[in-house]
């Protein structure tokens, strides 16, 4: 006797459980910070905030320290993913690599960024800029390494071989043929790193000293330690709107070169 198919009523219920989540944990505190940011002067606050220098000289170090941390994870994951895909022929030494670089990402946070305190305190690096960075780029490495090591591993070789055979040089192939056909894990990277680097807050504020206040720690400052609400919900939303810009950006551009 063949078993019923589950009911329609049944699946609704199952896919409205993900969706209700998404909804109360990311849409509903985005319209809390919306209506609370409209609350005292309506939309001329977002003009106000906009036009504050120290608002949008603290954003512009933000994005500054972003493209800083992505170059940095993207020049040292080129050559480390260029390596792994195409010079590591045996799978279970490609796959010790791998998990020498993803298993990082398991330790907490916070035990990360202690233990990095301890090492920069050695070397003289702490509560600096260059220890700021080295933590952020420790920290988003993977993010970085992952995507563009997907995509090398999806380049066919034949394509390699006939570069070559039609006499095209070692930088020449990866120029004309790996790097092209590898740009959907390269924006990929770029895009995820970026993002998460902008409202990075907890490695600028234990890493970075008099050099971490970023925006992430305006707006805790903004919420947390002045109790104004209206302008650290208008910068949240502002930072949350350019985010979602970002990856609207990238799912219509960046996805279109995987298809």
């Amino acid at each position: 006797m063949s078993r019923r198919p589950p009911l329609p009523s049944a699946l609704a219920l199952l896919a409205a459980a993900p969706l209700a989540y998404v909804l109360a944990t990311f849409y509903l505190p985005l319209l809390i910070m919306l209506v609370e940011s409209l609350k005292p002067q309506g939309p001329s606050l977002y003009v106000r905030v906009l036009l504050n220098p120290d608002y949008t000289s603290i954003m512009a170090y933000s994005l500054v320290l972003a493209v800083v941390t992505t170059a940095s994870t993207f020049l040292i994951s080129l050559p480390a993913a260029y390596y792994l895909s195409f010079h590591v022929e045996d799978e279970v030494e490609k796959s010790r690599y791998l998990a020498a670089f993803t298993v990082p990402m398991l330790v907490n946070f916070l035990l990360k960024a202690y233990a990095l305190m301890n090492v920069l305190s050695v070397l003289g690096l702490a509560n600096t800029y260059a220890g700021m960075v080295i933590g952020m780029v420790y920290e988003y490495l993977p993010y970085m390494l992952l995507p563009l090591f997907s995509s090398f591993e999806r380049v066919e070789r034949r394509l390699l071989e006939a570069a070559q055979t039609l006499g095209a040089r070692s930088h020449q192939v990866f120029l004309r043929v790996v790097l092209p056909l590898s740009l959907p894990g390269i924006v990929s990277g770029v895009a995820l790193v970026f993002l998460m680097s902008f409202t990075e807050f907890v490695v600028p504020a234990m890493l970075g000293g008099v050099y971490g206040y970023t925006m992430g720690y305006l707006i805790w400052d903004l919420f947390l330690r002045y109790r104004n609400w209206p302008v650290g919900s208008a910068l949240a939303f502002i930072v949350t709107l350019v985010s979602l810009v970002i990856v609207y950006v990238y799912t219509r551009w960046g996805l279109g070169y995987e298809a």
